[in-house]
């Protein structure tokens, strides 16, 4: 069964939750993952360096470069190209009260979403996932079908609903080789397709009228 997306009241218990326990590196996991858009194997490759600019302020976007992507190592590599990705302000202000919260400054070559296991070394994917599961459980948030790919559908979602169902422009936005992929991305449940067949201006059948006999 594929990973669903969240809610945005869903989110914004998760978020508050997170910045009440003061978890500030797994609330940057959860606001840089659905205002990026990258796969979670992609988004922990993420290193200090490419997040701040050399006057050490946060940077308006980020690159990953082929291969660090999805079949980019692979026999299709020549059909990957590196990714780029405005940071909007939601995810610039995560990474920035991460940042600031540290007790040492981190060097340019230390991970981004870094462990607290051994030196240097990216959370692990496994990881990232029990700490998505873990915080929706303490937040009373459904865990069927969560997972950290409901990141990813979470922004592919936003971005589909802020660009006016504008499946093309989504399938280049979230790097997606094809439409199709991006349709299958998009549940709609059962309210949202009433929705749309309630919403139709159907014009009333004028009153006519009594033809004099």
């Amino acid at each position: 069964m594929s990973a669903r997306p969240f809610t945005a009241e869903e989110l914004a218990r998760l978020e508050a939750h997170l910045l009440e326990t003061g978890r500030l590196r797994d609330r940057m996991l959860l606001i840089v993952g659905t205002n990026v858009g990258y796969r979670i194997s992609e988004l922990l490759t993420l290193r200090v360096s490419q997040v701040l600019t050399p006057s050490s302020d946060i940077a308006h976007e980020i690159t990953i470069t082929r291969g660090l992507l999805k079949g980019g190592a692979g026999v299709h590599r020549r059909s990957v190209r590196s990714r780029r990705v405005v940071l909007n302000e939601r995810a610039r202000g995560a990474i920035r009260d991460y940042l600031a919260s540290l007790s040492r400054i981190p060097g340019a070559d230390d991970y981004l979403f870094a462990s607290r296991q051994g030196r240097n070394r990216p959370i692990h994917r496994v990881q990232a996932h029990r700490i998505l599961v873990r915080l929706c459980r303490a937040c009373g948030v459904d865990v069927s079908r969560v997972s950290t790919h409901s990141l990813r559908k979470t922004f592919v979602r936003a971005v589909y609903d802020a660009s006016r169902f504008d499946l093309i422009r989504t399938q280049r936005i979230v790097g997606h080789s094809s439409p199709l992929i991006t349709a299958r991305y998009l549940e709609s449940c059962q309210s949202d397709l009433d929705e749309v067949v309630l919403g139709l201006a159907t014009p009333a059948r004028p009153i006519l009228p009594a033809l004099a006999c």
